[in-house]
């Protein structure tokens, strides 16, 4: 018997139904693996994107499917009206900090992490046999052939993440506000800071026991990308500085680096593509710290800052 999802998906996507099923079956095998430098560490990254019909339905999922996900206030990558700032806004009038990373963080998320997390969300409603076809369309199978996990490059692994997360991110939050410390997660990159530098060195251990409670899913700590800092030194949170004064700021290198493009920009030295580039970074910086480009404004005429933030 043909399940009501694959119905739904074959007549919303104009698809056979012998092909969605076709489709479902053989998702987590419909990947095209390649490799990327990671930034920081040396090594590469695995991206795994589904190939262009799979893609179709896990959009689909996401539209139909996964519309009311709770998604925790202090999970601020992928979602709507938060980002970058707002992950480090919190953070700025604190001391200290304390930021470090998941090890793999999608590939940690496997396919019995989301059966255990949907057997908790009264809204799935679905029989047993649609939610092992979601779990064919939304997870990858690994090179190593091990469980189907969630692939770097899938477009609906980063909203199931923040979903799957939603406990850890309420016990670490409610632990932190009664600590009188901020916790922010932005994908897999944890930020939390506090005023006193006692409770700094036993907030680690706290976090691995939180890990260790909740079972799934299994995280690692990256332990090379963890990171104690202070006032005393240079605070940077996702990219951006957290200043003395309790600000957040894009910090000398980035505002040079746009005051150097202004200046190429007005001598006629940017190619188009670098052009659209400084945009890019003007409206970032207005987003940032708008009162850096209101200086540059001042500085360089509005006509022109405006000419390099619009498109």
């Amino acid at each position: 018997m043909i399940s009501s999802i694959v119905n739904e998906i074959s007549t919303d996507l104009l698809i056979p139904l012998n092909r969605v099923e076709y489709l479902i079956n053989s998702a987590p095998y419909r990947y095209k693996v390649y490799q990327i430098p990671k930034r920081s560490d040396s090594g590469s990254r695995t991206i795994a994107q589904p190939a262009k019909e799979v893609k179709r339905i896990q959009y689909w999922v996401m539209r139909n499917i996964f519309t009311e996900l709770k998604i925790h206030k202090n999970a601020t990558a992928y979602t709507c009206g938060k980002n970058i700032l707002s992950n480090a806004t919190p953070h700025s009038s604190h001391s200290y900090l304390l930021k470090f990373d998941f090890k793999d963080f999608f590939p940690s998320i496997k396919a019995s992490d989301f059966i255990a997390f949907s057997s908790k969300y009264d809204n799935f409603c679905l029989s047993t046999e649609d939610l092992n076809r979601l779990v064919r369309v939304l997870f990858w199978q690994g090179e190593r052939r091990d469980e189907l996990c969630l692939s770097i490059g899938a477009p609906s692994s980063p909203l199931l993440s923040n979903a799957i997360m939603y406990d850890f991110d309420a016990i670490m939050t409610e632990y932190c506000e009664k600590n009188l410390m901020a916790y922010t997660r932005y994908s897999d990159d944890i930020t939390v800071s506090m005023s006193s530098k006692v409770i700094r060195n036993t907030i680690f251990d706290e976090i691995m026991a939180i890990i260790k409670r909740l079972g799934s899913p299994k995280l690692t700590i990256n332990d090379r990308k963890t990171v104690f800092a202070s006032k005393a030194h240079r605070r940077i949170v996702t990219g951006l500085v957290l200043t003395n004064d309790n600000k957040v700021s894009l910090g000398r290198d980035k505002k040079r680096k746009i005051r150097a493009q202004i200046c190429y920009f007005l001598q006629g030295r940017l190619s188009l593509e670098d052009i659209e580039k400084l945009k890019g970074m003007i409206s970032y910086a207005r987003d940032v710290e708008p009162e850096f480009v209101g200086r540059m404004e001042k500085k360089y005429g509005k006509l022109v800052i405006m000419g390099g933030a619009k498109k």
